[in-house]
């Protein structure tokens, strides 16, 4: 799941960021059939990455069915199985990563993860999440009648979206594996902009009329 998400806040980062392009130098923007084509398709391909991670079918693996499956079994977040992974690392005084690093997320002194804050991470995602996979459903990979979705969600619910989504996937990551991150997003070591630096159709091409 992290591949994916990192690539799902690498579209966002792209997104957002040829917006500011556009905002700077607006006459980029006549005839705007490209942009319109960029917005379409980041706005499914955003759309469907979040109804990836909230899939709710018994037969996938998502952020959502990963969550549903530890309210099945109570107590398998098991601070015996974190401090487990940091085997290795070594325990100074004062100063235990491993059950630190437990306390943080469950609650010092506490043995597993509480059943209550999981509920609340999975009623989180799924609100955060409801009106964009509705549009999914019913506007990207099916076509179903107008009358059957309100309103369509807006950017700043897949901004939000993808933020619980981060929040809670790093949350868990970290219980499952002893690996901080405060973010799935993966900064790019080269300049993507640079590729807008030039003109992508040259003078003297065939492409000019």
């Amino acid at each position: 799941m992290q591949n994916d998400l990192t690539h799902l806040l690498g579209k966002r980062e792209l997104f957002w960021g040829l917006q500011d392009v556009a905002k700077e130098n607006p006459n980029i923007l006549k005839h705007g059939a490209f942009f319109d084509w960029m917005c379409q398709n980041y706005i499914a391909a955003a759309a469907i990455g979040i109804r990836t991670f909230t899939d709710q079918s018994r037969d996938v693996h998502s952020l959502w069915r990963m969550l549903y499956e530890m309210l099945e079994h109570p107590g398998v977040l098991s601070r015996r199985s974190h401090v487990s992974l940091y085997r290795g690392v070594p325990v100074q005084r004062d100063f235990d990563l491993a059950n630190l690093s437990f306390d943080n997320i469950a609650g010092k002194g506490n043995k597993a993860v509480k059943q209550s804050d999981i509920k609340k991470d999975l009623s989180e995602l799924e609100d955060s999440s409801e009106r964009v996979r509705k549009f999914t459903n019913k506007r990207v990979v099916h076509r179903t009648p107008q009358g059957q979705i309100r309103r369509l969600p807006k950017f700043n619910e897949l901004d939000k979206a993808m933020d619980t989504i981060d929040r809670i996937f790093c949350k868990y990551n970290l219980i499952l594996t002893a690996s901080g991150m405060s973010s799935a997003f993966a900064t790019r070591q080269y300049n993507w902009m640079e590729v807008l630096y030039e003109p992508w159709i040259l003078p003297n091409s065939k492409l000019r009329p």
